[in-house]
């Protein structure tokens, strides 16, 4: 099914659990609809490089689409590097028209309605892959362990040419997405209970104080205080 190579997952909040959600950065670009009993409002996101707090609505619901990295180019007019640390109302950068999915989410069939409303719209548009989906696999299978030049050879394009290509697609460099993807397996490792030595020696930081220099950088806080935070990144639903 195209869905499942151009969509990393569905997500939705029932509304008034938290004033603030904390994203962070994850390669992706994600469809954003806030839902209010008099009104309906949809924004594209791209991703973040630093961890970034997002004001909410607590009347509101959300429901939000998490294309998978290099994949919202199928779905958007602009280049994903357009939205990186920054987001568009929808109607203005999306291919698609959302009118329909709003009368359809107001009986509570969301998740059928963005089924239906993308392979509808796939249909008529049908995707094609190129080089950089194929290095967005690599580099999330090596999870920072391999060179970008490496990765660049892996799809037939010299690295400048690759860089540029992969920044256009997927909104950030190679090598941040590569930092990125390690990070968030340490993340889910050390949510997980494993000591934070084990971490940095199982993901291939060379330290300790790498790691913890890593999680501050991309996260805000140190290892130790990850798990406290209130930050559900890792779940479908906000």
């Amino acid at each position: 099914m195209a869905l499942r190579r151009l969509v990393g997952h569905y997500w939705a909040s029932a509304g008034g659990a938290n004033a603030v959600y904390p994203a962070l950065p994850d390669g992706a670009v994600d469809l954003v609809i806030e839902i209010l009993p008099s009104s309906f409002q949809s924004w594209l996101y791209g991703t973040t490089t630093v961890r970034t707090i997002f004001p909410l609505d607590s009347q509101a619901r959300y429901i939000g689409i998490r294309f998978r990295p290099g994949c919202s180019r199928h779905f958007m007019r602009i280049a994903a590097r357009e939205l990186t640390d920054r987001h568009e109302p929808a109607q203005d950068v999306l291919r698609f028209p959302l009118a329909e999915f709003a009368e359809r989410s107001a009986e509570g069939d969301w998740a059928v309605g963005l089924d239906d409303l993308l392979s509808r719209y796939l249909a008529r548009q049908p995707p094609r892959t190129n080089a950089i989906d194929r290095a967005v696999d690599l580099i999330e299978s090596r999870r920072d362990t391999i060179r970008i030049r490496e990765v660049a050879s892996y799809v037939g394009k010299s690295q400048r040419q690759f860089e540029r290509d992969f920044l256009e697609n997927v909104g950030i460099s190679a090598k941040l997405f590569a930092s990125i993807i390690r990070f968030r397996h340490a993340a889910r490792l050390i949510r997980d209970g494993m000591p934070i030595a084990a971490v940095a020696a199982d993901t291939g930081y060379a330290d300790q104080s790498h790691l913890s220099h890593e999680f501050k950088r991309l996260a805000g806080v140190s290892p130790r205080r990850f798990p406290r935070e209130a930050v559900d990144f890792l779940q479908d639903r906000v």
